[in-house]
């Protein structure tokens, strides 16, 4: 697992969720979902390690072979579920048309971290007091005491007819390995790679449900927002600030701003936008230090 982190295999996806917006609005919705994230990475040749859907947006960890799939696999997926929607309910605001934050897993801590941080998803929205009880998500597939059992057949026996009614899509199924259950979901233990999760917290259930249970939420987020970030390039957030120094001072540059202006308008740049600190230190100029202390306050 060592090698596969040092190789830049493993990453963690989110989509930008839709501040006042409920895009998944019931059970159908959010069973097409979970299986579009399914065919997205069968489709782009990655594993899924853990997800969490939400109403509004989508966490998932992701284990890749080549540079570049996380990030298909992620468009993939808002593809079709922005497609879904927009017949569904006419939406003209979906997922479609958000940004993605893409960050790599440089050490076993942060895949730790990063695990805890999806599954504890639901919990930090305040949906439900413990993982378990969230059921748009892979945690009931770690650990052989979690595992569900379920009556289940390929989906490329799947006829055309039930393929479209089921899974929404047209995609060519007859080489899928992915198998469907009686409930119409692709199956955890066909797409999910529970064993990477296992191996990280040692083979231990009880470690793995510890730290799950006593984990702070809050320092996880911004652990995980410290990390290097992916395709949100530095002169896109560079405009992105720039826009936002010009409404805040008056059509004022970044670099006529003085230190203490900067760090007035740290805390909205950063919790806003899908950025770094060390992003934002090369950007504004400002120490990373300085960024952390203000961030942390």
């Amino acid at each position: 697992m060592e090698e596969m982190i040092c190789n830049g295999n493993f990453y963690h996806v989110c989509t930008d969720g839709l501040e006042q917006v409920t895009l998944l609005k019931d059970e159908d919705d959010f069973k097409t979902a979970w299986n579009y994230l399914a065919l997205s990475a069968w489709r782009n040749g990655v594993s899924v390690v853990a997800f969490t859907l939400m109403s509004n947006h989508v966490h998932e960890l992701l284990a890749c072979k080549k540079a570049g799939q996380a990030d298909k696999t992620i468009k993939l997926y808002k593809k079709l579920i922005s497609t879904f929607l927009r017949r569904k309910y006419g939406l003209s605001q979906t997922l479609h048309r958000t940004r993605d934050c893409i960050s790599v897993i440089d050490s076993i801590q942060y895949l730790k971290n990063c695990i805890a941080y999806i599954l504890r998803n639901a919990v930090c929205a305040r949906i439900c007091s413990k993982p378990e009880d969230y059921r748009w998500s892979s945690y009931e597939c770690y650990f052989s005491d979690k595992r569900k059992k379920s009556v289940s057949i390929p989906v490329s026996e799947l006829t055309y007819t039930e393929k479209r009614r089921l899974l929404k899509t047209g995609m060519d199924l007859s080489n899928c390995p992915l198998r469907i259950d009686e409930d119409g979901l692709i199956t955890l233990e066909s797409f999910v790679e529970s064993d990477v999760v296992e191996k990280a917290y040692k083979y231990s259930g009880k470690s793995f449900l510890y730290y799950l249970g006593c984990c702070n939420d809050a320092k996880m987020e911004y652990e995980l927002a410290c990390q290097p970030m992916m395709h949100v390039s530095d002169q896109d957030m560079y405009e992105t600030i720039r826009k936002h120094v010009a409404n805040r001072f008056r059509g004022k540059e970044l670099s006529e701003l003085s230190s203490s202006e900067k760090c007035s308008i740290l805390k909205s740049i950063f919790f806003n936008n899908k950025t770094s600190i060390p992003q934002l230190s090369r950007i504004m100029g400002l120490s990373r230090k300085l960024i952390q202390r203000i961030l942390s306050t």
